[in-house]
């Protein structure tokens, strides 16, 4: 009876871990990485949370649940879509992971819909780790004071304001020359609960309008073809944090890049390849993605970082 009991308990352990959505790392979502690894060399380039440590509101305990960067496993009721990396100190992302969707001649029906999600877990680590609705995003923080005791009368306790301090809102991208560019791209998906996920504004970033409409979703369209012959596709996207910020809230990205390594059916590489593109030079004439390889965009991304360290996007870059 008691190794039924321990073994009951064991499973409802499994279950309660799975609803979280921001970790300490990406072991709760390592699917989405080519061989289980990690990019290395980005994590040390983020800044730190706007949170006070001094003084940090009452229903955050540890220090450690508000450190930047976060680590984020995309969910919508309760199952991980993709991987992100999340820059709370810039309130964007530095970088997303994610599978390609196999097409099989089938197209993304994707297309914008009315509202972007939030990550409550950006506030309090324990609450629901779906991403959610600012109105319900509030609605979960409010419950969880009123559950612990925790009174709202201290501004740094409202709902409101540990939002915005966390992460991005979408009054945030108020503006003519920037949008909300998706890192993960709705038309990478084809089932409707995958490509809905990348909606939230921990997958997005301040896109030049040029950038965003044309010219890198151009090359997101040629990438799809790039699939063709894969088992599975790894794909990684992220960004150059610039010296601009948008609305005095966001770090705007002087670069976008992209790497993707596809796969046989025995998991080993077919091919890989790499972009890198400006994001306020977009607007030159005759402005497009250029094609790297993976180990270009390494070497690449290390100078524009300014980090003594390699940044290694892939295990052996994507080769045999």
């Amino acid at each position: 009876m008691k190794k039924i009991l321990c073994l009951c308990w064991f499973f409802i352990a499994i279950v309660y871990e799975t609803r979280a959505g921001v970790y300490k790392d990406f072991s709760n979502c390592f699917q989405y990485f080519y061989k289980a690894q990690i990019p290395k060399g980005l994590e040390s380039i983020a800044s730190p949370s706007h949170f006070d440590l001094s003084d940090l509101p009452d229903g955050i305990k540890n220090p450690a649940d508000v450190a930047s960067p976060a680590y984020i496993c995309q969910m919508s009721n309760g199952k991980s879509y993709f991987a992100t990396l999340y820059d709370r100190g810039r309130r964007i992302p530095l970088y997303s992971a994610y599978i390609l969707d196999k097409r099989d001649n089938v197209p993304s029906e994707c297309g914008r819909q009315g509202f972007f999600t939030l990550e409550p877990q950006l506030v309090y680590r324990n609450i629901n780790g779906d991403t959610l609705p600012i109105k319900d995003t509030k609605s979960e923080i409010k419950n969880y004071n009123k559950k612990h005791g925790i009174s709202e009368r201290p501004e740094k306790n409202r709902s409101s304001v540990l939002i915005e301090t966390s992460q991005a809102v979408d009054s945030d991208y108020k503006s003519e020359h920037y949008q909300r560019g998706h890192l993960n791209p709705c038309g990478h998906h084809v089932e409707k609960v995958n490509y809905k996920t990348t909606f939230t504004l921990t997958n997005v970033v301040p896109m030049t309008n040029k950038l965003n409409n044309d010219i890198w979703s151009k090359y997101e369209d040629s990438m799809v073809k790039y699939s063709d012959g894969c088992t599975t596709m790894y794909v990684i996207i992220g960004i150059v944090p610039g010296n601009n910020v948008l609305n005095n809230r966001l770090t705007i990205p002087s670069y976008v890049w992209n790497a993707y390594c596809c796969v046989d059916n025995n998991g080993q590489p077919i091919k890989s390849g790499a972009a890198l593109i400006a994001n306020d030079n977009a607007f030159e004439p005759n402005y497009e993605v250029k094609n790297i390889e993976i180990s270009v965009l390494q070497v690449k991304l290390k100078g524009l970082l300014g980090v003594p360290h390699n940044i290694v996007l892939f295990q052996n870059d994507c080769k045999r």
